[in-house]
């Protein structure tokens, strides 16, 4: 089963992307900050990246910065609820994959997540 990386520092939010990524057939990693993700990432080889952009130690843009930097290649899905984050994704690239703004529906990242065609094998 592919591996799903899920970051988020509300504790509520990421055990619904956890539940959410397993319904689509992913064995999630959790992680609830950047620096933790970045671990994760080094040492799991997810198949996808779902993170928050707002959160302690490093924050979701610094992650996919980091993340694409290894890996250019990587999916990644931000999500936020942070008012600003247009002008943030304006900036240079790496750009993520997709883009979920809080509130969103679980069938709107169910359809971010399947357009990604992924392969879910590991």
């Amino acid at each position: 089963m592919a591996k799903c990386l899920v970051v988020d520092d509300d504790r509520s939010m990421l055990e619904m992307l956890a539940q959410c990524v397993q319904e689509l057939g992913y064995e999630p990693i959790l992680a609830e900050d950047g620096d933790q993700a970045f671990m994760a990432f080094e040492q799991q080889h997810p198949a996808l990246v779902i993170s928050d952009i707002h959160m302690p130690n490093r924050n979701g843009l610094l992650l996919l910065k980091d993340i694409k930097a290894c890996d250019p290649n990587m999916p990644v899905i931000l999500i936020t609820g942070w008012v600003h984050y247009k002008a943030a994704l304006n900036m240079a690239p790496p750009r993520p994959e997709a883009f979920l703004e809080k509130p969103f529906s679980l069938d709107q990242l169910k359809q971010a997540v399947e357009g990604l065609h992924l392969k879910q094998s590991a």
